[in-house]
């Protein structure tokens, strides 16, 4: 049964969420919750086939993604968000996760390779051979190429768009993933608007790569979509916000302000819930990290084992 029915039952766990940078003991929790959100999706399955599977079900997914998270938390340049609920029986539980990427400290990103510079093209193959030799076995290496190469081509689509900025010199929307369950409550907004306050202190722009169902909420973030795609056979649109000073307020008079009225707020449990983002996790080291956004509408059928579906 899902924990959100009851109307007392949905405004305790709004009331409830909180955001804070992720820990060293958070990363179990946030490696199942980036599996289980696109465990059915053709990208998990071209990358993740079964005729590689080393050990039963998920568990190579999950553990490499273990690893691949508590690298990342010591990368001062990436930025791990947890939000945390408080659930009936569990007490204390992670419903979401999100890695942001900052702008690049010398405004070139990994995946432009910058040691490659001044190398030929055969230095540069054996590099890369290299690079995919230290991936686990388990993960499909041709898909893994066919995907980078897919969203460089979206990029290239987009070069105009950026009207001159360096993407590396932008905030970056890694991945971002709602436990099924609690989707739908405004999750997945309080992740991505940490990223905007943060972009907007650096006087920085964003981009992300998003599915067709998280569009709609990008834009009403004030994201533009400049280019469209694909990625192993799963539409991507790249969108873009670019920094934009806010105006200063306006004074207003004593008077003005008398005369303003009064709006009363509205009750918790009458606001529409926005759709949830949910982004593709990006864990290649060879690739570019790029961030797809999937908008989820309804919770999920309830997962299996631990929260997690055991199958692919």
């Amino acid at each position: 049964m899902l924990p959100l029915k009851s109307k007392s039952r949905l405004d305790t766990v709004m009331r409830s969420l909180r955001l804070r940078r992720a820990r060293d003991e958070d990363v179990p929790a946030m490696a199942a919750l980036d599996v289980a959100a696109f465990l059915d999706s053709p990208m998990h399955k071209a990358m993740f086939p079964k005729r590689l599977r080393i050990k039963p079900g998920i568990q190579d997914q999950l553990e490499w993604n273990i690893s691949r998270m508590r690298k990342g938390l010591a990368d001062p340049n990436l930025h791990y968000l947890v939000v945390l609920a408080d659930a009936a029986e569990e007490g204390e539980i992670i419903v979401g996760c999100a890695e942001w990427s900052a702008p690049a400290a010398d405004g070139c990103g990994a995946g432009e390779f910058e040691d490659d510079k001044g190398k030929t093209a055969e230095e540069k193959a054996k590099d890369m051979e290299l690079r995919l030799a230290r991936l686990p076995p388990f993960l499909d290496k041709g898909a893994l190429l066919d995907a980078n190469d897919e969203v460089m081509e979206l990029i290239e689509k987009s070069k105009d768009a950026f009207k001159g900025e360096n993407r590396h010199d932008m905030w970056t929307l890694n991945s971002i993933s709602v436990d099924g369950d609690y989707r739908g409550i405004g999750i997945g907004k309080m992740m991505t608007r940490w990223g905007m306050d943060r972009a907007d202190e650096d006087k920085k722009g964003i981009w992300i790569i998003s599915s067709s169902l998280g569009q709609q909420l990008y834009k009403s973030l004030g994201f533009k979509q400049v280019a469209q795609g694909s990625r192993l056979g799963e539409p991507q649109y790249l969108m873009l916000k670019f920094y934009e000073p806010k105006p200063e307020p306006a004074q207003e008079t004593a008077q003005e302000t008398a005369q303003e009225p009064v709006q009363e707020p509205v009750p918790e449990s009458e606001r529409v819930p926005e759709l949830e983002p949910m982004a593709m996790p990006q864990p290649m080291s060879v690739l570019e990290p790029v961030a797809v956004a999937v908008a989820v509408p309804e919770p999920m059928p309830e997962p299996g084992l631990n929260g997690v579906s055991t199958t692919a």
